[in-house]
């Protein structure tokens, strides 16, 4: 009996101990558990509320009062705070600074305990904070479009127009406060082989939209050198106007003659014969073959024998001939239809030349155009404003001498770095000039809607004049309202938004390296002025993405579309962290 109500005792003591011991260790574990419940959702409250405060932002952008400010923080707040079980939250206190222009918002939690109730904790308590700004800050943005061939196909210009616009209606919303309208302004450009410069072409390239080129042929004789060279005393052979029937001259081995302007349409060679030349009347027929500028055989047998058809010196038919160097095969027969004895076969050169042709000869080109290529030298890579050195290449023409054409040459159209080449013949540019910036609506719609495709890429091309419209080293470019804000302007930001669809495939200077290469040079300068740039690269092959990618401010700022919606869902992302940049400033 002694042991037995021993061992009850000893059991009654230890499970006392137990009871003791388990309590404690209930309350720890309990805490461990509950704390970390608790830090979860506190994380979770801080993460809706800091959404709240930006969201409100937005709202007070628009124009709302202190009061619809702050109803849209808990209205926000409860809508997400509903979905997390067991967390009460008290009323958000929220203060709205017209002084700073900041939304503050705090809230008390408390988050229901499990095990933590059996020593007596229901819950645990927890306080967020968050603010934001709501004062609009100034912001100059740039859109690039690709409007070369490949936008024809798959709808991509179509989807492009209609993802454009959809980023203009979100960045200036139709219900935005005027202040949202002042400070916020929109450029865009579109690019394939060549920027169309518009009225803005005379300031970047350094010369008129219209513009003329001259050359001088030198003169090839003076009029000392006119001569009716070594004449023939066996007959005369004339250079006459067959319009006047008038010997223009005649002519001998070697001879130069100057035809006058009215002269060169209506002309012929005749041999006539009086009785002073040494063949008079024992020539019956006789063959000329002329060749040079001009071609001509034909077999005579009556004087006088000329070229062309004839009946006497006042009435022979005659052609226009184009100036130039001339030979000249006679044979003379005693009979009819070359018969007979031979009598003369002599074969000499003569020369004709046009009328003022002992004057060097002035040519001139008129062009009008109003594009331009990239430029060269130090300023290729930079924003620095356009000057003597640095203005941008520009459709040039030049002549080349060549003696088989009629005027002398002929002119070639395009860039001397690229002569001879099509594909550089400087025609190719879409006929729309760059949006400076503005919060006209109507105007960038009007522009996208205006977008035609065609032609090559020179995607250096376009990222360089998405940067130069915000710049403001183009600031006696972009004046008035579209003048870009300085880069030290307080409270602002500069945004450049790229896009391709191909690979970059053009460039008027390869010297400076290839179009790809060329444009991750411009975006590494453009990265160093603090502009942040967006990239989009639709449908583009792995080099177009890759330069883009290249570009890009980081990977949040590079988007690869492949369809319209995926298009449309890029503008609009962009164009809403381009807005949350400017509330988190």
């Amino acid at each position: 009996m002694r042991h037995t109500e021993l061992f009850k005792n000893e059991g009654g003591q230890v499970a006392i101990l137990f009871g003791l011991v388990l309590i404690p260790l209930v309350a720890v574990a309990g805490f461990a558990i509950d704390f970390q419940q608790t830090v979860k959702r506190k994380a979770k409250a801080q993460l809706i509320m800091d959404s709240a405060v930006l969201a409100a932002a937005k709202v007070k952008q628009t124009g709302a009062s202190d009061t619809e400010v702050k109803l849209a923080v808990q209205q926000y707040m409860d809508a997400q705070l509903n979905n997390l079980g067991g967390l009460a939250c008290n009323a958000a206190i929220v203060t709205v600074s017209t002084t700073d222009e900041e939304i503050d918002a705090q809230m008390r939690c408390q988050q229901t305990t499990s095990l933590m109730k059996v020593v007596g904790h229901d819950s645990m308590p927890f306080t967020v904070k968050s603010g934001s700004e709501y004062g609009i800050d100034k912001i100059d943005v740039a859109f690039m479009f690709d409007v070369s061939g490949s936008m024809n196909s798959s709808n991509r210009l179509s989807n492009l127009k209609v993802a454009a616009k959809d980023a203009v209606d979100i960045l200036l919303p139709i219900d935005a406060s005027p202040d949202v309208i002042e400070k916020t302004r929109l450029a865009m450009v579109s690019y394939n082989g060549m920027v169309d410069a518009g009225d803005f072409f005379e300031d970047v390239a350094g010369v008129p939209a219209t513009r003329t080129y001259t050359h001088t042929i030198a003169a090839g004789y003076g009029a000392g050198d006119l001569t009716t060279g070594s004449t023939f005393d066996d007959f005369l052979i004339g250079l006459y106007d067959t319009d006047t029937g008038e010997l223009i001259s005649e002519i001998g081995e070697d001879a130069v003659i100057e035809v006058q302007d009215h002269q060169d349409d209506d002309l012929t060679i005749a041999i006539t014969m009086n009785p002073s030349h040494d063949l008079y009347g024992q020539v019956e027929s006789m063959r000329l073959e002329l060749s040079g500028t001009e071609y001509k055989i034909k077999n005579e047998n009556a004087e006088p024998y000329a070229l062309y058809g004839d009946s006497g010196l006042s009435n022979m038919t005659g052609q226009a001939w184009d100036m130039g160097e001339f030979t000249l095969r006679l044979r003379a027969y005693s009979k009819n239809n070359r018969k007979g004895t031979k009598l003369f076969d002599e074969t000499f050169d003569f020369t004709l030349v046009p009328e003022g042709g002992s004057e060097p000869e002035t040519k001139t080109r008129t062009l009008t155009s109003t594009c331009v290529w990239e430029r060269d030298g130090p300023f290729r890579f930079t924003d620095l404003h356009p000057d003597v050195g640095g203005y941008l290449a520009h459709q040039q023409a030049w002549f080349i001498e060549d003696d088989n054409y009629s005027d002398g040459g002929y002119w070639e159209v395009g860039h001397p770095s690229r002569p001879y080449d099509s594909k550089y013949d400087g025609d190719e540019c879409r006929d729309i000039e760059p949006v400076e910036l503005t919060n006209n609506r109507t105007t960038l719609n009007n522009y996208v809607n205006s977008l035609t495709a065609g032609g090559w890429t020179a995607g250096h091309l376009g990222i360089a004049w998405t940067w130069y419209l915000v710049s403001e080293e183009w600031n006696t470019i972009f004046t008035g309202d579209a003048k870009p804000l300085d880069y030290t302007e307080p409270d602002s930001a500069k945004i450049v938004i790229l896009m391709t669809d191909g690979a970059f495939n053009t460039e008027i200077f390869p010297g400076q390296g290839s179009s790809d290469a060329q444009a991750r040079d411009v975006c590494d300068n453009i990265k160093l002025k603090d502009v942040k740039v967006y990239a989009v690269a639709l449908n583009a092959p792995n080099s177009g993405k890759a330069v883009l990618e290249y570009c890009a401010t980081g990977p949040g700022y590079y988007f690869e579309p492949e369809t319209g919606a995926e298009l449309k869902d890029a503008y609009r992302q962009i164009a809403v962290s381009i807005s949350d940049l400017r509330i988190s400033k």
